[in-house]
């Protein structure tokens, strides 16, 4: 004797629910994760643990070879997903790639230097975001570190910080 719910259950594609991260209404989109600097190993290894092939996409930016993104898939059906952009896996198994509406406030190495000099107060955070910060001051140029995380040097501390984690303080003239 044949039980059709169960049946039907057995036929049906396995589904994971999973949640969005951008509020996104895709009908089509199982999950949606936006690609940061901050998170692109914890997006690498999420695609990693579907058996999605990707790599680390690097381009030249002001003379300087630094990550700006991730392959995602293999030759020639591959998409590219750059800091900012959101990754919407559908239940087909494909990902596609679009911009996002929340940007990521991220700023490179090369947007940092052309907005804060050597010597910028800032509110520095080394370990935890928000937690354990000191006033302090830059004492180096930003750089990219690693080829996809930017650092720069404070007074005080030993070693770089990542721009995520500096807060510049506002000084009144």
């Amino acid at each position: 004797m044949t039980n059709p719910l169960l049946d039907h259950l057995l036929s049906a594609p396995l589904f994971i629910p999973e949640l969005h991260t951008d509020d996104c209404d895709d009908t089509s989109c199982v999950r949606c994760r936006t690609l940061t600097p901050a998170n692109l190993y914890e997006v690498d290894t999420w695609l990693d643990n579907r058996n999605v092939f990707t790599k680390q996409f690097t381009e030249s930016v002001d003379g300087e070879l630094i990550v700006t993104g991730l392959r995602i898939g293999e030759r020639p059906n591959h998409v590219v997903a750059k800091f900012g952009n959101t990754i919407v896996r559908h239940y087909d198994g494909r990902h596609t790639v679009r911009p996002t509406d929340h940007p990521t406030g991220e700023l490179s190495s090369a947007q940092w230097n052309a907005r804060y000099p050597i010597g910028t107060p800032v509110k520095a955070y080394p370990g935890v975001y928000g937690e354990d910060g000191f006033t302090t001051w830059t004492t180096s140029r930003a750089w990219t570190l690693g080829g996809h995380t930017p650092v720069a040097i404070v007074e005080n501390y030993s070693g770089g910080i990542a721009l995520t984690h500096l807060d510049p303080i506002e000084v009144s003239s």
